[in-house]
């Protein structure tokens, strides 16, 4: 019989959340393109842009939120894996910052593109897609970082979130799986 499968706990929500705004950021530039080869279309494409940088930018508020509860499950390991994580963590702020600051210019460049198309002021506007297109650029590339070294802390460290919740009366510890051992088979 099918029946759906548990509903993490928040500390195990990282890995579910954290995919949305990794997608949704990393395709963004596709309308944003679009915005200045298609003029007949570019409020249109503008939209659609900014609709994707606000609903992803506000997944990374999530992604950051169920890491740091992920983070305080984690318990104690070695330095290393805790430097790993803290700068897991910093890289994931830092992104997430990047496509707040490039959100909201995204934001006023679409408010004001009538206008200013309508008064001769292009170079404003050229000033802004420069800015814009910096922060995609350092916002993307910050969270592709990001997202390396999540994937570096799951396969290499085997540091992974709980997937279900544990009752008390369980002998079994909430706590993540830590795996020491390289078990690659790369030899």
């Amino acid at each position: 019989m099918f029946s759906f499968p548990p509903i993490p706990p928040l500390e195990g929500m990282h890995p579910i959340v954290v995919h949305f705004p990794l997608g949704l950021l990393l395709i963004a530039w596709i309308p944003m393109l679009l915005c200045v080869v298609d003029k007949k279309r570019r409020g249109k494409w503008m939209h659609t842009a900014l609709t994707i940088l606000v609903i992803g930018t506000l997944f990374t508020f999530a992604a950051v939120f169920t890491g740091e509860a992920t983070e305080e499950i984690i318990g104690s390991t070695t330095q290393i894996i805790e430097d790993a994580v803290h700068e897991h963590e910093e890289t994931a702020e830092s992104a997430r910052n990047y496509f707040i600051v490039t959100t909201v210019l995204f934001f006023f460049a679409t408010i004001a593109r009538k206008k200013l198309e309508a008064s001769n002021k292009k170079p404003a506007l050229i000033v802004i897609a420069i800015l814009v297109a910096l922060g995609y650029g350092l916002g993307t590339l910050t969270l592709a970082n990001a997202g390396h070294q999540g994937g570096v802390l799951v396969h290499q460290y085997g540091i992974h979130a709980p997937i279900t919740s544990v009752s008390p009366s369980s002998t079994q510890t909430n706590q993540p799986s830590i795996n020491h051992d390289d078990d690659d088979d790369d030899d």
